[in-house]
């Protein structure tokens, strides 16, 4: 094949990619002014965000994340993929940041959201069951913690095999949050 061939190949291969999220929306309704500038206003938030996040600028990132947030619920609805990255974008930021009660909020509604949209045995689901154990870990809320990490655990065995590395990383998980004692009222 030569490089041109490789080339187009390769620039189909993206165009697939890009194009793939549309096809998942069939479910959402049609709104007539959803624009291509608007979503290409949505991609440029959420990639300025994820910048800044990785970058460690959750305080310069989480204004984009809002705004970029607000833009996909606004044009693909409240359990579209797209809004639960945006969704999840922000919760990154916000955990950053120490704000715990809209951080623990965003991960809890995009835990449900992924649970209710595509079920128990989504990667995207098991991710976001993921993100919500590791911020209450972070947060040193053991009880909770530990309740959210058993189900984890008897979901990934359940979805994933005994033996796959969620269900070992997550077993590795519970195992040590079992070594910490219980919370004292």
């Amino acid at each position: 094949m030569s490089i041109y061939g490789r080339a187009r190949s390769i620039g189909f291969g993206i165009l697939l990619l890009v194009g793939l999220p549309l096809s998942a929306e069939a479910q959402t309704p049609y709104i007539p002014d959803v624009t291509e500038a608007r979503e290409q206003e949505w991609r440029s938030l959420t990639a300025s965000a994820q910048r800044a996040y990785e970058a460690g600028g959750s305080a310069e990132g989480v204004e984009q994340a809002r705004k970029a947030l607000s833009i996909a619920e606004e044009l693909f609805g409240g359990d579209d993929p797209r809004t639960l990255i945006s969704e999840n974008d922000l919760a990154l930021h916000l955990d950053a940041l120490h704000h715990d009660a809209e951080a623990e909020r965003l991960f809890r509604q995009i835990f449900e959201a992924y649970l209710r949209t595509r079920g128990e045995d989504d990667q995207n689901t098991q991710l976001a069951l993921e993100n919500i154990i590791d911020f209450y870990i972070s947060r040193e809320r053991i009880d909770i913690a530990r309740s959210t990490a058993e189900y984890a655990l008897d979901s990934f065995r359940r979805t994933t095999g005994k033996n796959s590395d969620r269900s070992k990383r997550m077993e590795r998980i519970v195992e040590r949050l079992t070594q910490i004692p219980a919370a004292k009222d």
